[in-house]
Parts: C-alpha cells; sequence; structure tokens
C-alpha cells in the first residue's frame, strides 16, 4: 500500500516537473523593459526568424530598436547556437541614430570560433547603449530565435 501511495507521490512530482520545464521553456518571454532615465529613452527587443548567411558564416538578426539620443546609441548582438558536439557563436555591432520612434535595424553576427551556423533554433542577446547631456545608460534583450535560410 505504501509503496503505491510512494509510486504515485513520485509519478505526480514527475509530472509536476516536466509541466514547469514544458512552460519555462516554450512561454513566450516578457518584453523588454526600457531605460528611461535623465530624458533618455533605450529600448531594444530581439527579432524572429534570423538569417542564415554565406552557409554559416553568419547570421543577420532583426532587432526593433527604440531610442532618443541626441548622439545616436551602439547596438551589440550575440548569437550563441548548439552545433555538432559544439558551439556556434557570433557577434555583431553597429551605431545607429535615434528617431524616438520603433525602427528595425539588421546586425550582421560574424561566427568566431570555428563552428559555423545552421538552420534551427539559437539564443540572440542584444543590448542597447546610448548617451545624452545628462545621463548615459544601456537596456538589453534576449530570446530564443529560429535560424533560416
Amino acid at each position: 500500500m505504501r509503496s503505491r501511495l510512494r509510486a504515485k507521490l513520485a509519478a505526480a512530482a514527475v509530472v509536476a516537473i516536466l509541466a514547469g520545464a514544458s512552460l519555462a521553456l516554450f512561454a513566450p518571454s516578457g518584453p523588454a523593459v526600457a531605460f528611461s532615465s535623465g530624458g533618455l529613452f533605450l529600448d531594444v527587443q530581439v527579432q524572429s526568424p534570423a538569417r542564415l548567411v554565406s552557409r554559416g558564416a553568419a547570421v543577420d538578426v532583426t532587432l526593433e530598436v527604440t531610442c532618443n539620443s541626441p548622439f545616436g546609441a551602439d547596438v551589440f548582438v550575440t548569437v550563441t547556437q548548439r552545433s555538432g558536439s559544439g558551439v556556434a557563436q557570433g557577434f555583431g555591432s553597429e551605431q545607429v541614430g535615434c528617431t524616438g520612434s520603433g525602427e528595425q535595424v539588421v546586425i550582421r553576427a560574424h561566427e568566431f570560433g570555428g563552428k559555423p551556423f545552421k538552420q534551427g533554433t539559437a539564443v540572440a542577446s542584444a543590448e542597447i547603449f546610448g548617451c545624452n547631456n545628462v545621463t548615459c545608460g544601456s537596456e538589453t534583450d534576449s530570446e530564443v530565435i529560429d535560424i533560416r535560410r
């Protein structure tokens, strides 16, 4: 009798853990919280899908960027993907002008480390950094994205 109860409790625990893991893995993450201080506003959001470039040598990542810095802003993106028994990684950056409204920016993350990107899922992280006459700030976003041809 006790062994049946233990088996049921163990099964319930496994189901609860799997349900929680599935929810954490597949639930969409919340929107990025924008930086706003001293009249400076910065926001970056990673968009999916990204585009595979030159047979995996790079990935074009689309970002939604909003900023009002009179000097423009620096935007950085990193992409990490499982590739065989290793990891493919890439980095890209660009300086953007700030208009105060949301704009689509495509940044090419060039592979480094010897493993090419491939079609499938990856993690893309982006950061925007900018200043005005009063203050400087930054904002980040990280999302699971699809890489397609």
